[in-house]
């Protein structure tokens, strides 16, 4: 019995170490490893290696092996410094070692002879090919996603710049924040399908299971001063990601400081600055009003220095479009006048009958049905006909499209995110809840632009990075 208990912990604390290596970086978190060797190239075993987040000021220490190998894993993406120390050697630091999320940086640390108390500080470290894993992807940093064009400030508008990725070119007209990140525009990796995407925020899923457009509401869309940094993965990843045979979108999150830090913005588009539709330009209507307004803040930095630190945010979007598909439209009609009686009608149309043939229209317009009749005189509360007075007519073309005209509706639609806060510890447990909400009200009474309205919000979901509890819920 005490031999096969002996057994039984011995399996029990390989299976633990082989978990531990293989967690060496999550879907939200990445690692730094390498070989600990001396000045002449011998490994160098029991070395003190000290990892430290140059933003945070979190820490973390780990051994050498007897082969000289190390492994910090699960750590949080951003910049650290790598302390490399033990007795008759002079302590190695190399500063703004990059960790990016779902990689392991690879770092190599020489030590060299000398006494304890000295110190050989590395101030920058050649660029290293990514040889720990096979996986293909590209990180997108937070510095890109700001200063990239994103008319709508989505992240997923710009995940088509990595490579194996094609996706639709984005519509600047659209409602909201786009189609980027909704089932109607999907983008696919390496000739897959869009539905076989796979989207994780700090490590925790976020797919629109759904995937019924604006219906279900879409994937969850931080603002982009939230945004920390993304990777797009397109194959090769091993099966601690994604869900299905398309890409993998990790993305982080920002957290907080050692210090505060705080930014306020407002972003603006209004039709003024825009080219008219060429149609609506072709019939002599205005440019369709497009006015939006994207304001918000964020805010970071210690509740208890080195000890427990806070990010938030918030975004909202006031929008006025007329523009979007769902509320302007082209329509052609044949030549009306505003003279709708049975006379009028009657001169328009006398001598024709039905698409299938029938009675013949007479020229005083008699035998118009009275159905027909007050169809043709219906009115909309703004006093216009509801089977519009053409804005243009081409007495070239053929009768039933000679009359042509360009409608818009104006829509509105505001997103508004809850505040996301995200609390840090030192000890790398971290906390956060985003929340997104969006209205679409129904177009005005002018139903004939084919506006169409809905509603939908997004579930507040608390994430958890793995190095703690990672814990989603719905609310």
């Amino acid at each position: 019995m005490i031999r096969l208990a002996h057994r039984s912990l011995l399996s029990f604390v390989a299976i633990v170490a082989l978990c531990a290596v293989g967690l060496a970086q999550t879907a939200g978190t990445g690692a730094i490893g390498g070989i600990v060797t001396d000045s002449s190239g011998a490994v160098v075993a029991g070395a003190k290696v000290t990892v430290i987040n140059e933003n945070t000021g979190a820490t973390q220490t780990v051994l050498s092996t007897d082969r000289g190998n190390y492994i910090a894993p699960l750590l949080l993406p951003g910049l650290y410094r790598v302390e490399a120390e033990k007795e008759s050697f002079k302590v190695s630091s190399v500063r703004s070692v990059v960790v990016a999320v779902t990689e392991t940086h690879s770092l190599n640390i020489s030590l060299q002879v000398g006494a304890f108390t000295e110190k050989v500080e590395v101030v920058s470290a050649a660029d290293q090919l990514q040889t720990e894993d096979s996986a293909l992807g590209h990180v997108t940093n937070g510095q890109m996603v700001e200063n990239l064009p994103l008319v709508m400030r989505n992240y997923t508008q710009i995940i088509g710049l990595s490579p194996g990725v094609a996706t639709d070119v984005t519509n600047a007209g659209s409602l909201g924040r786009g189609d980027g990140s909704t089932s109607d525009a999907p983008f696919v990796a390496n000739g897959g399908t869009g539905s076989d995407n796979n989207f994780q925020m700090n490590g925790v899923e976020i797919n629109d299971i759904q995937q019924s457009g604006f219906l279900s509401g879409g994937v969850a869309v931080p603002n982009p001063d939230t945004i920390q940094e993304f990777k797009v993965q397109t194959g090769q990843y091993d099966a601690s990601y994604g869900r299905n045979a398309g890409a993998n979108v990790d993305v982080v999150t920002r957290g907080g400081g050692d210090a505060f830090h705080g930014t306020a913005f407002e972003f603006f588009r209004n039709e003024g600055l825009n080219a008219n539709d060429y149609f609506r330009k072709l019939n002599g209507q205005p440019r369709a009003v497009l006015r939006q307004n994207q304001f918000g803040f964020t805010l970071g930095g210690p509740i208890r220095k080195d000890k427990l630190l806070f990010f938030t945010s918030y975004q909202g979007t006031r929008q006025r479009n007329g523009v979007d598909a769902s509320c302007s439209s082209n329509i052609s009609t044949p030549p009306f006048t505003n003279d709708r009686s049975a006379p009028g009608l009657g001169a328009l149309f006398a001598g024709q009958s039905g698409a299938f043939g029938g009675t013949a229209i007479l020229p005083d317009g008699s035998n118009i049905s009275p159905q027909a009749l007050s169809l043709m005189q219906y009115k909309l509360p703004d006093g216009s006909y509801l089977i519009p007075t053409p804005q243009r007519i081409d007495a070239s073309q053929p009768f039933a499209a000679q009359g042509t005209s360009a409608f818009s509706t104006l829509n509105t639609t505001t997103f508004a995110p809850i505040p996301r806060v995200s609390v840090s510890k030192a000890v790398m447990v971290s906390l956060s809840t985003f929340g997104a909400a969006r209205r679409r009200p129904c177009p005005s009474a002018r139903s004939r632009a084919g506006g169409t309205c809905h509603h939908s919000t997004l579930p507040k979901t608390r994430l958890g990075t793995p190095a703690s509890i990672g814990k989603e819920g719905h609310t």
